[in-house]
């Protein structure tokens, strides 16, 4: 088990990593701006070292955040399955449960399809949307105006959500599918 205090370092030392790489900084950047050795930054971010809260402040300086954002407890938020709504209306043998999602403008939805059942079609997201669908279970379709493209156990598939679609499994097995919209 890892002690506690080894997580908050790996913590910490990810969150550096990661907001040192959508600021696009290199490792030696990074160092110079927060005036630490690069082997030292490389030991913070790779959780080996704890730092002090003088370094953290030049850290959070560097990368343009608050020093709060790199120090907080990682959260994790549970929800039972059974306060998860489902609905089982979207047409004959179609099963739908809204997940959870913590981040804002992004819906998770879980799918079940029986055999030879199809929803109704769906209206158009907002526009510049994108939905990702990816089959747990069996195979689906994903139909459009101009197109019905067929998907698989595992497969992937990323398409415009701001058209007219809808999901069919003309197959004789369920299928199962999680969908993303941004």
């Amino acid at each position: 088990m890892v002690k506690e205090e080894d997580l908050g370092a790996r913590v910490f030392g990810a969150r550096i990593r990661a907001r040192r790489k959508f600021n696009n900084l290199t490792l030696n950047e990074l160092a110079v701006r927060a005036g630490l050795s690069r082997a030292a930054l490389s030991k913070i971010e790779r959780g080996e070292q704890d730092t002090s809260v003088s370094n953290a402040m030049g850290l959070s300086r560097a990368l343009g955040v608050d020093v709060g954002e790199l120090l907080a407890a990682p959260e994790v938020t549970i929800t039972p399955s059974d306060a998860i709504p489902t609905t089982s209306n979207f047409g004959k043998g179609i099963w739908r449960r809204d997940l959870p999602s913590a981040i804002e403008n992004m819906d998770v939805v879980h799918y079940r399809l029986d055999p030879r059942s199809e929803t109704s079609a769906f209206a158009a997201h907002r526009s510049g949307s994108r939905e990702s669908f990816f089959v747990l279970s069996g195979s689906i379709e994903v139909v459009t105006i101009d197109r019905r493209t067929t998907l698989h156990a595992g497969d992937c598939a990323q398409a415009p959500g701001d058209v007219p679609h809808q999901l069919a499994n003309p197959h004789d097995e369920p299928a199962e599918l999680i969908l993303i919209i941004v």
